[in-house]
């Protein structure tokens, strides 16, 4: 039987072309022949990721009342995910993230219903019993303490992704959760250190335990890679060159099918980085390019991926 993982965050469409920096920094007229619209977000690519690796996704979040929204719902239900905590706001549009790849990325985002996921409508989303949680951190913070509250209260793991976190959100106030997974650039704000090397990786960790009482702390780095510390020991994942950075939204998600499945978190961190790397090396955009459960499981017995 399929676990199932309720995903609470960002719901977006994501509109991706070519465009130098130069010609946007400058104004001018583009040619947007060469574009593509593809389902985004958090917990959009969360969901994604969750149901080609063979687990069933729960999805919480909001769309606007608009075409966009409602192409969203219809892809992810035709992918077999559970939208029935997908909200549809009245009179709002849909969140868009714009990513213009030339020779740099720049990308524009949109993230105003994000900010309309309600504590009601997660209360809601936690009657369908999901096995796991996770929740984005560019939700609304009584939002994301709320899912911490219930995780706890009905004895499932919970994964907390801090690739957006703002810099006021208490994270002080989750109470103890399973894992928090944080950007160099967020533990380096929250710690007063730079995670750069193992010693620097620890003693930020040891740092982090004072605010944020985690079971495993998680530190991503680059694309695919991270380092992670479970207080008696600890371990780390080398990043993968050259990937694209909208893959890193993948690595939590991805982390957590496999850790449900197999109950060790090193496996579970080594698996989500080879999904990063099979997608990756497909070229186009995150919610294309994510293996299914069979091509992973190809790819690690023909390459001898240690897991």
């Amino acid at each position: 039987m399929k676990k199932r993982i309720l995903l609470i965050g960002s719901i977006c469409t994501e509109l991706n072309f070519k465009a130098s920096g130069r010609t946007l920094a400058k104004e001018e007229k583009i040619d947007c022949g060469d574009y593509d619209l593809a389902p985004g977000g958090s917990a959009g690519i969360g969901a994604i990721a969750v149901s080609r690796l063979g687990g069933g996704a729960i999805l919480c979040g909001c769309v606007g009342n608009d075409e966009y929204g409602r192409s969203l719902v219809g892809f992810f239900k035709d992918l077999g995910v559970d939208t029935r905590f997908v909200k549809t706001v009245k009179d709002s549009k849909t969140d868009i993230s714009v990513v213009a790849d030339g020779d740099e990325r720049v990308t524009y985002r949109r993230n105003a219903l994000t900010e309309r996921i309600t504590c009601d409508l997660v209360e809601e989303a936690f009657t369908s019993f999901p096995d796991a949680v996770y929740v984005s951190l560019d939700v609304p913070k009584d939002v994301a303490i709320l899912a911490a509250s219930l995780a706890r209260e009905k004895g499932i793991p919970s994964f907390f992704d801090g690739e957006r976190v703002p810099e006021d959100f208490p994270l002080a106030d989750l109470g103890v959760i399973d894992v928090i997974a944080l950007p160099p650039h967020a533990t380096e704000r929250i710690t007063g250190i730079s995670p750069r090397d193992t010693q620097s990786n620890l003693r930020a960790a040891v740092e982090l335990h004072k605010t944020v009482r985690s079971k495993t702390y998680l530190f991503k780095f680059g694309v695919g890679g991270a380092f992670a510390y479970k207080g008696n020991f600890s371990y780390y994942i080398p990043y993968i060159e050259d990937a694209d950075e909208r893959y890193r939204d993948l690595l939590v998600p991805a982390m957590i099918v496999e850790n449900l499945r197999s109950a060790k978190s090193v496996r579970a961190t080594r698996y989500a980085a080879t999904v990063i790397e099979i997608a990756s090396k497909k070229g186009n955009t995150p919610a294309v390019t994510i293996p299914s459960e069979t091509e992973v499981l190809r790819y690690i017995l023909e390459q001898e991926v240690e897991l």
